[in-house]
C-alpha cells in the first residue's frame, strides 16, 4: 500500500470512529496490525511516513501499532524501527523443523535467532511457532526455548494454505495437534518461569479458570453493535475474521473508496454476521463452558482451520483443551481466587473504555 492509500484509510477509520464515540461516550483506541508478506522488506522510512501521517490524522485517539516479522532483516534503521517506532513486535520462528528458508534455499534459522536475542536485550517481543508434522514431537525443546529466552510465543498449528503442493508432507492430524497443545499446557503449569501459556492456550486457560471459580466471560459480541477486527488486503478490500478471506464475494468493502459506515450497513456484513451468529448457535450453546467462554472460538475461526464432524456441527479445538486445563488447574491451582497467574488469566480486556 502506498502512503497515500495509507492516509486514506486512517481518514476513513477516524471518521467513524469519532462519530462513534461522540454518540456514546466512549474512547475507541485502535491497534494496527502490519503483516505479510514480510512488512520489514519495506525500506524502515515508510514506516515513519505512515507514523506520522497516524499523528496527523488519528490525533490523540489511542493506537498501537504492531508488526509481524520474520527477523531476516535486522539492520541499525530496522532495529530503531523496531525497538522505538513499533508498540508490538512478533517475530515468526519454529525452532526446529527448517522450514524457513533464504532464496539459496538454506535454513536461515540461526539468524533469526541471532537477531531474536539482539533484539530481545532492546525490548520486550513475542513470537509465533508453526507446528508441522517436522517438529510436532519436540514439543518440550520448543517450549525450553522461549522459556530459556523469556519470551512469550504463539503456537500456530498448520492449515491448507489453499495452494496446491505448499503444505505436503507437513500436514499434522487434529489428534497430534491436540496432544501437543496439552503436553505445551503440562510444560507451563510445571513452569516458574512463564507467567503466561503459549496461545491460544491462554485464553483457553482464561475459560478454564472462570468456569472453575464460576465467572462468565465475555458476552459474544454481536457484531452489528461492535466489529472488534477488520482484515484489510493491500487492495483496501476488507474480510470480518472468520469468513473467507481473499474471496471477493466476502469482501465487506474497500477501506480506499467506501466509508466503514456504509461498509458495515451492507449485505456482505449481515451475511458474515448472520454466519458467526449460526456458527455460535450451532454448536456452542449446549457446551459446559458456554457461560464463560462466549463463542468466540468458534465464531472467529476461519473456514480452513475448521474441522467438521457433521455438516452443520463444528468438532472445537478449545473444547478439550478448556475440559484438559480445567482438570489440571484443579490439581495445580486449587487455590484460583488467590492465585496470581489465575488472576492474570482471566482478567477480560477490551478495546472501548469510558471518555
Amino acid at each position: 500500500m502506498s502512503r497515500a492509500q495509507l492516509a486514506t484509510i486512517y481518514r476513513n477509520l477516524e471518521e467513524y470512529y469519532a462519530r462513534r464515540d461522540a454518540e456514546d461516550g466512549m474512547v475507541t483506541s485502535l491497534e494496527l496490525v502490519w503483516h505479510g508478506g514480510e512488512p520489514l522488506m519495506q525500506p524502515p522510512q515508510y514506516f515513519w511516513d505512515t507514523f506520522a501521517d497516524q499523528d496527523e490524522i488519528f490525533g490523540e485517539r489511542p493506537r498501537r501499532n504492531a508488526v509481524q516479522t520474520n527477523l531476516m532483516l535486522l539492520d541499525e534503521e530496522r532495529m530503531r524501527l523496531l525497538v522505538d517506532g513499533f508498540d508490538k513486535v512478533g517475530v515468526s520462528l519454529d525452532v526446529i523443523g527448517g522450514l524457513r528458508v533464504n532464496i539459496a534455499g538454506r535454513d536461515s534459522q540461526s539468524k533469526v535467532i541471532d537477531n531474536l536475542r539482539r533484539l530481545r536485550a532492546a525490548r520486550q517481543v513475542g513470537c509465533i511457532t508453526v507446528l508441522t508434522a517436522r517438529n510436532v514431537s519436540a514439543v518440550e525443546e520448543i517450549f525450553r526455548f522461549f522459556e530459556q529466552l523469556d519470551v512469550g510465543f504463539r503456537v500456530l498449528p498448520l492449515f491448507d494454505t489453499d495452494e496446491k503442493g505448499q503444505t505436503s508432507g507437513l500436514d499434522i492430524t487434529q489428534q497430534e495437534e491436540l496432544a501437543a497443545l496439552a503436553q505445551f499446557a503440562d510444560l507451563w503449569l510445571g513452569s516458574d518461569q512463564m507467567e503466561r501459556p503459549p496461545a491460544p492456550l491462554d485464553e483457553y486457560a482464561a475459560v478454564a479458570v472462570r468456569h472453575l471459580v464460576g465467572n462468565s466471560g465475555p458476552v459474544y459480541r454481536d457484531r452489528r453493535e461492535w466489529l472488534p477486527l477488520i482484515l484489510v488486503n493491500t487492495d483496501g478490500e476488507c474480510y470480518t475474521y472468520g469468513e473467507n478471506y481473499g474471496e471477493t464475494d466476502w469482501s465487506i468493502g474497500n477501506l480506499m473508496t467506501t466509508s466503514l459506515s456504509e461498509m458495515l450497513a451492507g449485505q456482505t456484513f449481515e451475511r458474515c454476521a448472520s454466519a458467526a451468529e449460526r456458527r455460535v448457535a450451532l454448536n456452542c450453546l449446549t457446551c459446559p463452558f458456554f457461560k464463560a467462554c462466549g463463542g468466540t472460538f468458534i465464531a472467529e475461526t476461519e473456514q480452513r482451520e475448521r474441522d467438521h464432524d457433521t455438516q452443520e456441527a463444528m468438532t472445537c479445538m478449545a473444547r478439550p483443551m478448556i475440559e484438559h486445563l480445567t482438570g489440571r488447574l484443579r490439581t495445580v491451582m486449587p487455590d484460583l481466587v488467590r492465585d496470581r497467574r489465575a488472576r492474570t488469566l482471566a482478567a477480560v480486556t477490551t478495546d472501548r473504555q469510558p471518555a
